[in-house]
C-alpha cells in the first residue's frame, strides 16, 4: 500500500507539473520557506483536556516549490496552485491533567507522571492550493491572496517511549493500559493535509505567508503509545495535529 501511495503521488507531481510547463500561455514558479508550532492530539493524557493538546507541542520546518499555469483565458486553472514540499517536525510529550494530580500517590498515577515521549519525521508531499481569486495575485490590486489546500504526504517517523522509573514494559513502570501499547524505533506513515491561509505582497517577487493546518495520519502510533481500542474505547481516532506556519515567499520567471 505504501509503495502504491508514493507511486501515485509521484506520478500526479509530474503529470501537473508537466501540464503546468506546457499550459495555455506558460507558466511560473515560486519557492518558499515556513516554520512554526505543532500541537497534537496524542494518546498522552485524558481524552479531551485542553492541556494535552497545548503541552503536546512542538515545531516545524520546511520549504515548498510552487507551480501556477499562466493561462491567457478564464479557466478554472487560475485559481489553482501545485505546492510541493519538503518538512521536518518534532514534538515532545507528557501525560497532563486530573490523572496526574500531584496529590496522588497511586501506583497508576506515579506511573503516568513518568511517562513522557518524543516524535519526529521528515515528511515529503504536495498540496493543491484553490485561491478564491486568481492565483496570479501579483496582478491584482488587494495585498491579500488567501487560500484553501489539501493533499497527501509521506512521512519517515522516529519515535520513542520512556519512563522515568525506568524501561518501559514492566509492571513497576508501565500503566496496564499502556502495557504493549508503546513503541519505540522508526516507521513509514501516510497522512493528508489541510489549510486555511492567506499571502500578503511585499513587492512584485516577495511575500509572506500564514496558514492554520491540520495533519492526520493513518495510524496511532506516531506518538509512540497506541493502548488497544478493543479494551479502551476512549482510544478512538489516529494521532492528528494542528499547526500555525509563517513563511516567505519568493516569486520568479
Amino acid at each position: 500500500m505504501l509503495k502504491k501511495a508514493i507511486l501515485f503521488i509521484s506520478i500526479l507531481t509530474i503529470s501537473l507539473s508537466a501540464y503546468s510547463q506546457n499550459g495555455f500561455g506558460g507558466s511560473y514558479t515560486e519557492v518558499g520557506v515556513f516554520t512554526g508550532p505543532v500541537f497534537f492530539k496524542s494518546d498522552y493524557g485524558e481524552r479531551g483536556n485542553f492541556e494535552n493538546f497545548e503541552k503536546n507541542s512542538g515545531f516545524s520546518i520546511g520549504a515548498s516549490y510552487y507551480l501556477s499555469t499562466i493561462n491567457n483565458f478564464k479557466g478554472l486553472q487560475d485559481n489553482f496552485k501545485l505546492r510541493l514540499e519538503v518538512s521536518y517536525t518534532k514534538a515532545d510529550f507528557k501525560h497532563y491533567g486530573k490523572y496526574v494530580d500531584p496529590s496522588s500517590t497511586s501506583v497508576f498515577t506515579n506511573q503516568l507522571r513518568g511517562m513522557y515521549g518524543s516524535t519526529s519525521y521528515s515528511s515529503l508531499g504536495f498540496q493543491v492550493e484553490y485561491y478564491p481569486f486568481k492565483t496570479d495575485d501579483y496582478d491584482r490590486g488587494s495585498s491579500f491572496s488567501p487560500y484553501l489546500s489539501l493533499g497527501p504526504q509521506i512521512n519517515y517517523v522516529s519515535v520513542t517511549s520512556r519512563s522515568t522509573l525506568g524501561e518501559l514494559g514492566t509492571s513497576i513502570t508501565t500503566p496496564r493500559k499502556y502495557m504493549g501499547g508503546y513503541k519505540n524505533g522508526g516507521m513509514t506513515v501516510a497522512s493528508v493535509t489541510g489549510a486555511i491561509g492567506t499571502r500578503y505582497k511585499l513587492s512584485d517577487y516577495h511575500s509572506l505567508f500564514a496558514e492554520v493546518r491540520a495533519q492526520y495520519f493513518f495510524s496511532d502510533w506516531v506518538d509512540g503509545l497506541n493502548p488497544n481500542k478493543d479494551i479502551y474505547k476512549e482510544n478512538k481516532s489516529n494521532d492528528w495535529c494542528v499547526g500555525l506556519n509563517l513563511g516567505y515567499i519568493y516569486y520568479f520567471n
